[in-house]
């Protein structure tokens, strides 16, 4: 199975206290690293972790209060002293952007690394990042101020191949890739070989939901439906559980 783990850096609420920081994670999808939301001690909890400063190249801020989001200059300050370099993709509203942009103008101007503002629109619904295996998608919560939760969606992946099939029909390496992808293999003679002969179902993809502060809310249940593992933040007590 692919790597596809949850770090649970800070889980408080609205204040650290002896046992949990503000909230933070870090989704390690194949030693990629994806934060979500950076509260106060991130970095610290970060290193404890053993992550990769270096691995982190996407932080996605859920909205705009201060135990979600106080830990993400000193964060990318620490970034920068490491030399980590390439970019940096901050998936965030519109005014944290531009508060960011002057704070790390004045205290960061040196960054060895580019700073890139993606802006979410209050109560949108797009993907934000997207690679060969793995989309992020946003979808609206319901807070005091704007605030979006996040699914991480594992893409579909490729057939096993039988290797005893293969080498019994002999089919060449450069077919082997299309074979993985579904395709039948085509003898020379022009008798098909099933694919269902040739492969054996592809893994499961799987699914995560961050929703972070929120009211109880049926149009969140809508859009996580069918996700495989959910976070949802809650400051309630035992009577709404």
């Amino acid at each position: 199975m692919a790597k596809f783990q949850i770090n649970i850096l800070g889980c408080g609420s609205a204040t650290p206290t002896a046992r949990h920081q503000p909230s933070c994670q870090v989704v390690n999808f194949r030693d990629k690293l994806f934060m979500i939301d950076c509260g106060e001690g991130a970095q610290s909890q970060f290193r404890c972790m053993g992550l990769k400063f270096s691995r982190l190249n996407h932080i996605f801020i859920s909205h705009l209060h201060g135990d979600h989001l106080f830990g993400l200059p000193g964060l990318l300050s620490t970034m920068a002293l490491h030399e980590v370099s390439g970019s940096v993709t901050i998936h965030i509203f519109r005014d944290g952007a531009r508060l960011m942009k002057e704070w790390m103008d004045f205290f960061n101007r040196n960054s060895p690394f580019e700073i890139i503002y993606d802006v979410i629109e209050e109560g949108e619904r797009r993907i934000v990042y997207e690679d060969g295996g793995l989309t992020v998608e946003t979808f609206p919560l319901y807070h005091r101020t704007p605030c979006t939760g996040f699914i991480f969606r594992e893409k579909p992946k490729l057939r096993h191949l039988r290797g005893d099939m293969v080498k019994f029909h002999n089919i060449p390496i450069a077919m082997l890739q299309a074979v993985k992808e579904g395709a039948d293999f085509v003898r020379e003679d022009g008798m098909v070989i099933p694919n269902a002969l040739l492969t054996s179902p592809a893994d499961p993809s799987v699914s995560y939901a961050y929703c972070s502060d929120t009211m109880m809310d049926l149009r969140v249940a809508a859009d996580i439906s069918g996700v495989d593992t959910v976070y949802h933040e809650a400051t309630y007590d035992g009577s709404m559980a």
